[in-house]
């Protein structure tokens, strides 16, 4: 089987798909695997050590909401996208495209369906994104990680598949690790970096705490180590990593944003979990998604605005609560879905079957 994703922009967007591949590569059901995504992008870099994919860069933006003067040029790139997005698939002739939102995947997914290729929308968060919305309606098929997703139109043909999770990630042993690990997502959150120096002296005061963190765009990570040290806490820090199998397995507690990706992780690894939903998330899907695991006992949400005066105290009673921390660590394993690239793979398989290479 032929397959191309259209995928970028985050972690988020990219891992799940990645997972899916992978699936379909261990079933021996791929032939060829294609990805259109953004130049420069972090899909090109992952895939840099996957060359068994085949990269299409596409240049490609979205609309700037909050700027409506400059629509007119974002539709006009938008349309040169769609048109190499259509050329890029008539030259690598996919028997199914698997669109994992974002504006990186409206041009791919609206140049297979003109091409007759089928088209699979995966949405990942509990609130269907703007570009997904738009995509459920044409796609043959509209996936979803969160049963009762708002947003979802009702003329869409929807599955329950889950989000899409590695297998390494599944197999992290359920035993809790020793560390505090903060996740503030592949692009990284300076606030919660910057809260987390601002509870430094009050976190080393815990017994037997030590920090690691993932702080991707938000910071030097030397020097945001070296700075919680000299505030008295131990403490490593990565700009980013895909070894997140490793992390999860040493961890005892994370303080994470809610991107779905990372709370299907934390659900796969049983992980318990302080949430902090970003903000600036569009149409608040963050902010479901921590609701959604919260109200199951899987993790405490702490609004952002709410962050720098609660961490500590937060952080401090569920660290000396070993029972609540594994009460919480059953509530999330309850909520994974190891197999939701299998049913994301079965999918695309189905889609695909029967169906001539354009």
């Amino acid at each position: 089987m032929r397959v191309m994703v259209a995928a970028g922009g985050s972690g988020g967007h990219v891992f799940p798909a990645l997972a899916v591949l992978e699936e379909l590569r261990a079933q021996g059901a791929l032939r060829a695997a294609g990805w259109i995504g953004r130049p420069g992008g972090l899909e090109e870099r992952v895939l840099e050590k996957r060359p068994w994919v085949q990269f299409f860069p596409l240049p490609s933006r979205g609309l700037p909401r909050d700027r409506p003067w400059l629509w007119p040029l974002a539709l006009g790139a938008d349309g040169l996208a769609l048109l190499r997005a259509r050329r890029l698939l008539r030259a690598f002739r996919p028997q199914v495209l698997l669109a994992m939102g974002g504006y990186a995947a409206v041009a791919p997914a609206l140049a297979a369906k003109a091409l007759g290729i089928p088209v699979a929308v995966h949405e990942q968060n509990a609130q269907m994104g703007l570009a997904n919305r738009a995509l459920a309606r044409v796609a043959d098929a509209v996936l979803l990680a969160f049963p009762g997703t708002a947003g979802c139109p009702r003329a869409a043909r929807v599955r329950v598949t889950g989000n899409p999770v590695r297998p390494e990630i599944a197999a992290v042993p359920k035993e809790l690790g020793t560390e505090l690990l903060v996740l503030g997502g592949s692009l990284g959150s300076r606030r919660l970096v910057e809260a987390v120096l601002q509870a430094a002296p009050e976190l080393a005061a815990l017994p037997g705490l030590r920090l690691r963190l993932v702080v991707g765009r938000a910071g030097d990570p030397q020097g945001i180590a070296a700075e919680l040290r000299r505030r008295g806490l131990e403490a490593e820090a990565l700009a980013f990593t895909e070894g997140m199998a490793e992390l999860l397995g040493r961890a005892r507690l994370v303080l994470a944003r809610a991107g779905a990706s990372t709370l299907a992780e934390l659900a796969c690894a049983g992980r318990p979990a302080v949430l902090v939903p970003w903000e600036g998330a569009a149409g608040g899907h963050q902010l479901r998604n921590a609701a959604y695991f919260a109200a199951r006992g899987a993790a405490v949400l702490v609004r952002e605005r709410d962050l720098p005066a609660r961490l500590a105290g937060v952080v401090a009673e569920l660290w000396s609560d070993p029972a609540r921390l594994l009460e919480m660590a059953a509530a999330a394993r309850a909520l994974a879905q190891p197999e939701a690239a299998r049913r994301v793979a079965q999918t695309l398989r189905e889609l695909a079957k029967g169906k001539e290479i354009p």
